[in-house]
């Protein structure tokens, strides 16, 4: 088992030797796209809005000047930041106006931890972690909720799993310190000017979170070791770029969503 370090924290080996929150939530998404990435077959392209994401992050709980420089694209020839950058600036700015918002980032930033949930190994890094609370931060375009299908409307965390992520950072805090804390998303939105929230997730919501993880972790499981094939979602950038036909299909077969029906 790797021991894990921030240098090779997000390393293919570390994602193979064990699970994550994110890992877990790309397993929900498509079974077959994160089978493709753990084995190297699909790699997700970086775009603007993860980067812009990582730019708030670093600027908020890591290194921003370290991280600069490994990121020239964000910048124009005159050395100023373009625009999306520009506006990741301004979000920085509107969470450190406000006292609440910076107080939700005092703590350890990006600890590193790792415990055996329901038996099998996960790692986990924390935005902030403080003697009394977990908390996330969270960039996002806004606030409105979003279609998932098989689910209908949810609100925005619902829609990006983020329950499901503080119930499993809770779960291997608790595991190795014999504490639950109480977990926070601390969420700045991407609009002009940006909006600021620091939101408790329920307790009875990440419960009810860890017991789907407990359903669904052994087939992940066995997905992640070979013993059963993954499903296809037939939606996402993966299954797009992978999908062989084999025959034509029936127009009514297709929901008003793009989806096929099963």
């Amino acid at each position: 088992m790797l021991i894990l370090t921030p240098e090779n924290y997000y390393s293919q080996e570390a994602d193979l030797d064990y699970f994550s929150a994110s890992q877990i939530k790309s397993f929900k998404r498509c079974e077959d796209a994160t089978m493709a990435k753990l084995t190297g077959a699909y790699t997700m392209p970086m775009n603007t809005a993860l980067t812009v994401g990582q730019y708030v992050d670093e600027a908020l709980t890591g290194d921003l000047e370290a991280w600069l420089p490994k990121h020239p694209e964000i910048l124009k020839r005159d050395g100023t930041l373009k625009a999306d950058y520009e506006g990741a600036r301004l979000m920085v700015e509107r969470a450190m106006r406000d006292e609440l918002f910076m107080d939700y980032m005092t703590g350890d930033h990006q600890a590193i931890l790792t415990a055996n949930v329901f038996g099998v190994p996960f790692k986990c890094k924390y935005d902030v972690l403080a003697p009394g609370r977990i908390v996330d931060l969270k960039t996002v375009k806004d606030l409105k909720g979003q279609y998932i299908p098989g689910q209908g409307r949810v609100d925005f965390a619902t829609a990006w799993d983020w329950p499901l992520q503080l119930a499993i950072y809770q779960e291997i805090y608790r595991l190795n310190y014999g504490k639950t804390l109480p977990c926070y998303l601390a969420v700045i939105t991407k609009e002009t000017p940006a909006d600021i929230h620091v939101i408790q997730v329920e307790q009875e919501r990440m419960d009810a979170e860890m017991a789907w993880l407990e359903q669904m972790l052994p087939r992940f499981e066995a997905i992640k070791s070979g013993a059963i094939e993954p499903e296809r979602c037939e939606q996402c950038a993966w299954c797009r770029e992978s999908r062989i036909l084999t025959e034509p299909e029936m127009l009514g077969d297709f929901d008003e969503n793009g989806g096929i029906e099963a």
